[in-house]
């Protein structure tokens, strides 16, 4: 084997990269696992810890404090409003890519220029849409907002995957009896599939950080997401418990981190690799 020094130099940047990047969370699982006056007295503390005080922690705030209950909540609506966006975005995205209309362009741009408006900016009129339809405190007055949200992302973000398809494909499947719809669900979803997952995990990502919406909609304690849940937890500490906080850390991170390890090979796998299969 050759000596190649461009290779070691950049396995040994991937290296320090990927200790950068995993270094503060796994500081904080250390944290998760030691008693408020260990934090407090060692700084920094020593990376040790008992599994006992680490299962007295993650006790306290899975069940004592809820979170176990808001992490469900914020699972049922990431996924329902998921699954919305997908399903509504992915026909418009098609549409805008395979079908020449008037002011195609003009609209996709409109719809785009959507998603850079910040929740903040609405948040006031959300509140009174919901409040009047009687949806405050319910899982339907957290998805609707949310999947408004995700919309212009997903359909963005489907729109470049369909573009990278050439269009001899599905006009093949047209040329065979498909019609667009039989043609999308049965030729271009098995192709675009990474691209199904990149928008999918783009949208949850955001529901699940999402604070704001939340915020406004929720006053019910049976119906807070994880974001605000653990604001709640972590505000409510006076002085904060800072391995406490660690923990509700922790487990804000979880979920979301093995749903993007689940679906990492979806996302890396070529997209033209369904096509010529």
């Amino acid at each position: 084997m050759k000596f190649r020094p461009g290779r070691i130099i950049a396995y040994l940047f991937l290296i320090v990269l990927a200790i950068v990047g995993a270094a503060p969370f796994l500081y904080l699982v250390v944290l998760s696992t030691k008693k408020r006056i260990e934090i407090l007295a060692q700084v920094p503390p020593k990376l040790t810890f008992t599994w006992v005080q680490a299962a007295k922690n993650y006790n306290e705030v899975l069940f004592s404090q809820g979170m176990l209950s808001f992490t469900l909540n914020s699972l049922i609506v990431v996924s329902i409003a998921t699954a919305i966006a997908l399903v509504i975005g992915t026909p418009a995205a098609y549409a805008f890519s395979r079908l020449r209309f008037k002011n195609s362009e003009r609209l996709a741009s409109t719809i785009l220029s959507m998603r850079f408006m910040p929740p903040i900016a609405v948040a006031i009129p959300l509140f009174l849409m919901v409040k009047a339809a009687g949806l405050q405190d319910s899982y339907p007055g957290l998805i609707l907002p949310y999947v408004a949200f995700s919309l212009p992302l997903v359909v963005w973000i489907m729109i470049g995957f369909f573009d990278e398809i050439p269009g001899e494909i599905d006009e093949a499947a047209l040329i065979d009896g498909c019609t667009r719809v039989s043609a999308l669900w049965y030729v271009m979803l098995p192709i675009v599939r990474p691209g199904l997952v990149t928008a999918a995990l783009f949208g949850a990502l955001f529901i699940w950080n999402e604070f704001l919406v939340a915020l406004y909609v929720i006053d019910s304690r049976a119906f807070q997401t994880i974001s605000l849940g653990a604001a709640t937890l972590v505000s409510a500490q006076r002085p904060i418990d800072w391995n406490i906080a660690a923990t509700v850390g922790v487990v804000t991170v979880i979920p979301i981190l093995i749903f993007s390890l689940f679906v990492q090979r979806y996302i890396v796998r070529g997209i033209t690799a369904g096509a010529v299969k």
